[in-house]
């Protein structure tokens, strides 16, 4: 038989069990898978993309159009084997950087960005 007494430490005592059984610790959840690095640019962009608009110049010469439309900057250089539009956004630093590129021949068909850079890069000695 259970004296009286003893009975509030009991229930005290599998009260305080309960609530430290409630306090156990689960693992942590799997980290996040890593981030995949960016893509790599195209062949032959990797010349231009990440440079500033003067490097750009200082590569291909004098560019034939040169805009901006709000965060973005636009340059086109024509040359007679095919058209190359180059862009900036502005970077980390807010210094506008080459982000992607695209290219047409002169009669408006499609040629790979970094083959129309290839063409009219010209050769350094």
């Amino acid at each position: 038989m259970v004296k009286i007494s003893a009975l509030p430490r009991r229930i005290f005592l599998s009260v305080m069990v309960s609530g430290l059984a409630a306090c156990a610790t689960t693992p942590p959840p799997p980290p996040p898978p890593p981030i995949a690095p960016p893509a790599p640019p195209p062949p032959g962009l990797g010349l231009i993309i990440g440079s500033a608009a003067p490097g750009v110049i200082a590569l291909l010469g004098a560019a034939s159009l040169d805009r901006s439309e709000g965060p973005a900057r636009q340059l086109q250089f024509v040359r007679p084997p095919c058209v190359l539009d180059v862009f900036l956004y502005p970077g980390a630093n807010g210094v506008p950087l080459v982000r992607t590129a695209a290219a047409r021949k002169a009669d408006g068909s499609r040629i790979d960005p970094g083959v129309c850079l290839g063409l009219i890069t010209p050769v350094r000695r």
